[in-house]
């Protein structure tokens, strides 16, 4: 039976190293249960052919995810990452195997969700995408948040256009300021504090979730606030903060 909540925006080879990929959409008809971000369309880009429990055990996340650091760990195992693989994400794999999800038709796209809100990446790398999906995507909506941790690659940096860079440390932050375009960073115990020029993402636990994420809409690359959280979910407690050469980007306009 085929649930309109959701649609594949795109199967296909992701352009981080090849291997297949789906992007499915979800929040057509039902709103998220994610009380963080509000009612925004949520975009799921999972391996195409390993349920993704197991993608982060045997290395093909990186299709999806891009290497990021806070996937796997290489030195402990354990993640950082706030999403619980085997809950939202496995499901909406699940759902795709029975064959729940219809393709979506880009012709009535923009009827079907203009004026809403959008998540790119509520699991995955949106540079995993063609940049075609995403302007695709992105166009009749209202708004929408992104990150990427592939900011560093010249060839998957056109994200920016619509994603936050995902800064590592410090940085990576102050790197994303000279390029032009926004940065989230996620702060751990180690970490260099906020700096004046970054703010404190007024959806987040600490400050009391003032806002949803599609309430404040400041995550959308260039044009982009800079935004920092505490280290929070369910990795949270395998958080340490990162140290390598940081980023080197062109001005971006």
């Amino acid at each position: 039976m085929i649930n309109p909540n959701g649609l594949v925006l795109w199967q296909g080879p992701s352009r981080i190293n090849g291997d297949p990929i789906l992007c499915i959409v979800t929040g057509l008809t039902q709103k998220t249960s994610n009380e963080k971000t509000g009612n925004m369309l949520q975009t799921w880009i999972i391996p195409a052919d390993t349920p993704p429990h197991k993608a982060i055990k045997n290395g093909k996340s990186r299709a999806a995810c891009g290497g990021c650091r806070h996937d796997t760990q290489k030195k402990t195992g354990k993640r950082s990452c706030y999403v619980v693989v085997h809950h939202a994400p496995l499901s909406v794999y699940r759902a795709f195997e029975r064959g729940s999800y219809a393709e979506v038709n880009w012709s009535t796209w923009p009827d079907l969700v203009r004026g809403r809100f959008g998540r790119l990446g509520s699991y995955g790398d949106p540079a995993a995408l063609p940049s075609s999906v995403l302007d695709r995507f992105c166009a009749p909506l209202e708004g929408w948040t992104g990150y990427t941790h592939q900011s560093g690659s010249v060839r998957l940096r056109d994200a920016l256009k619509y994603c936050q860079v995902s800064a590592d440390s410090l940085q990576d932050a102050e790197a994303a300021r000279a390029a032009g375009v926004g940065s989230f960073r996620v702060l751990g115990p180690d970490s260099e504090p906020r700096q004046p020029w970054e703010m404190h993402c007024p959806a987040s636990k600490e400050k009391g979730y003032q806002k949803t994420c599609q309430e404040c809409g400041l995550c959308r690359g260039r044009g982009g606030s800079h935004v920092v959280i505490n280290a929070h979910g369910t990795g949270s407690v395998n958080f340490t903060e990162y140290k390598r050469r940081p980023l080197t980007l062109p001005i971006l306009t």
